[in-house]
């Protein structure tokens, strides 16, 4: 392919800066960079203008269809002798008339995207038109070729037309000996030199002269018979490299994609410095989270430390309240209240539990108030130090409720409300009437034994007596006895159901400290998780987007990595001066 070092480079070039515009879009950058890096892709596209002058009859047509491997004759249109064809790409075959004697003709030929090719008549039948090819069409050409037929190489024409030539252009003009198949390799040979010699007399200078066979150049690339040898003896292969040479070392085209990378490195340095300071700022906010977290639960573990002493004074609290409790049994476990208790046993005071919860309650109570306002104010201090460090970027909404009050204050009530629950649940376990109802009932069974016993007690003796003064102080003693022991196992059932209840209160101890501890525990979690709620999300959004320009700055530096070494291929392009 003609120029195909140059097109690489380009394409490589085209697809770093569509790249590039990809990036600046997904960054959210400025319209200006879009739109610079937009034109930068739309200018790389420029194609290639190639001029073909000669008298007719040349071969023009058969040189362009052997040099692009496409049939223009094919287009339909008919070529004049005074019309300039501008051949460019298009969907489908379109003339359009842009000039009296300028015809811009649209045809579908893939070359054509990247060279446009101004057909011109005969050199000898344009005289009229020299001025408008030698004003419009050479100064914007890459390439003029000059084209000579090898039958007649001297005709007039075309060298008066190279006359009208300005000499700042002269330096893209090329000759081609077309039809050169028609003479011998000496009388080739022969007409080169003399051309050779021509230029230099005339224009003080050599041109890039090539003796071409057009047609074994098209057979070559349309038959497919014998290709490499019709290529080889078309003498193509000499002109493709000098034009390809010419398309790679194109100073204007090097120095616009010369101008294209550093418009472009520019955009990409801006681009590369916010992307950096704002993955910098991302991770930043993200460490800055992190010991946000870190300090949230120390801030835990300190707001617990400070129920200690509530836990230890509720420990002393509940051992009074027991003992209280414990007293008021007593009272009514004596041996007078299980005989009066008979009939009706009234003893056991009714709502033992709802006494030791009061008591609990009343001596507890505002302590707890106080550990509430410790939570609340503790949970404030956070609220402010989150507020202080993270200057207003967190979405707090969260430490509002529904009514608009804070939740530290929602906090503390409900602490404090489901403390009373706590120890309602745990005096409510104790089950002091479960444990004392057992030694009640005992108690009463035996008072109520005593009295039929005394009664048969004389009875007895009285029988024994019968048999001998002996035999009834004997029956006597043993009733008597027997009187005692039912007495002291009264009393010994009743200090037992005390000591059964005063234990019991004492093995609840540990279990009443654990239930305030994890009661404490669980609420100091709770209230302090709703900044987890706040901080998590954020520190995840943080880490998509830390992710996320990760992920950019890796394709960044691609397209640095790629600028550099494309920076690289073009110097290496550069002509020498």
């Amino acid at each position: 392919m003609i120029g195909e070092d140059y097109f690489e480079l380009r394409s490589k070039l085209g697809t770093d800066l569509y790249v590039l515009a990809g990036l600046v879009h997904d960054l959210g950058g400025s319209g200006d960079d879009v739109h610079i890096l937009e034109n930068l892709i739309s200018s790389l596209n420029d194609p290639f203008v190639f001029v073909v002058v000669g008298e007719v009859n040349v071969g023009k047509s058969t040189f362009l269809n052997a040099l692009f491997g496409a049939d223009f004759s094919r287009t339909g249109v008919m070529p004049t002798t005074d019309k300039i064809y501008f051949f460019k790409y298009g969907p489908e075959i379109q003339t359009t008339t842009i000039a009296p004697t300028v015809e811009e003709v649209r045809v579908p030929c893939g070359f054509l995207k990247d060279f446009h090719i101004v057909d011109t008549p005969g050199t000898n039948s344009i005289e009229n038109e020299h001025q408008q090819i030698t004003e419009r069409f050479v100064p914007m050409a890459d390439l003029v070729v000059f084209v000579f037929s090898a039958m007649n190489p001297w005709g007039a024409s075309a060298w008066q037309f190279l006359e009208k030539v300005h000499r700042h252009w002269m330096r893209n003009v090329i000759f081609v000996l077309q039809q050169c198949d028609l003479r011998t390799p000496e009388e080739i040979q022969v007409i080169t030199d003399y051309m050779g010699q021509l230029s230099r007399q005339r224009f003080n200078r050599d041109f890039p002269l090539f003796a071409v066979s057009a047609k074994k150049a098209y057979l070559a690339r349309s038959s497919g018979l014998d290709r490499e040898q019709l290529l080889a003896d078309s003498g193509f292969q000499f002109l493709e490299d000098h034009i390809s040479h010419t398309v790679t070392q194109s100073p204007t085209r090097l120095a616009k994609l010369g101008s294209a990378l550093r418009l472009a490195t520019q955009v990409l340095n801006q681009l590369t410095q916010r992307t950096t300071s704002r993955l910098a700022t991302v991770r930043e906010r993200r460490q800055l989270i992190d010991e946000m977290q870190a300090e949230r639960e120390v801030q835990v573990q300190r707001t617990q430390t400070k129920f200690n002493a509530a836990l230890d004074a509720t420990d002393r609290d509940y051992r009074e309240a027991a003992m209280q409790v414990v007293a008021l049994a007593h009272s009514n476990f004596s041996v007078r209240a299980a005989f009066a208790a008979v009939k009706e046993d009234n003893r056991l005071p009714q709502n033992l539990d709802l006494r030791l919860f009061q008591d609990m309650l009343a001596r507890s109570g505002e302590r707890w108030q106080q550990v509430a306002a410790i939570l609340e104010d503790d949970f404030k201090r956070f609220e402010d130090y989150i507020s202080h460090h993270w200057r207003g970027e967190l979405h707090l909404s969260e430490l509002k409720n529904e009514e608009g009050e804070d939740v530290s204050v929602e906090t503390r009530r409900r602490f404090f409300s489901r403390f009373e629950t706590a120890l309602r649940r745990f005096v409510l376990g104790l089950k002091i009437q479960e444990t004392l109802e057992p030694g009640l009932i005992l108690s009463r069974e035996r008072a109520r034994r005593m009295p039929w016993l005394a009664v048969m007690l004389p009875i007895t003796a009285a029988v024994g007596a019968q048999f001998g003064w002996i035999y009834g102080l004997a029956t006597l003693g043993f009733g008597f006895c027997l009187l005692l022991v039912l007495l002291f196992t009264l009393k010994a059932g009743l200090r037992h159901t005390l000591e059964a209840l005063a234990g019991q209160f004492d093995e609840a101890r540990e279990t009443l400290r654990s239930i305030m501890q994890e009661h404490a525990r669980e609420e100091t979690e709770n209230a302090f998780s709703v900044f987890s709620r706040i901080l998590e999300p954020a520190r995840d959004g943080l880490e998509q987007e830390e992710e996320a320009k990760r992920s950019i700055s890796t394709r960044l530096q691609d397209v640095q990595m790629s600028f550099q070494k494309l920076a690289g291929q073009l110097h290496g392009h550069v002509p020498p001066v």
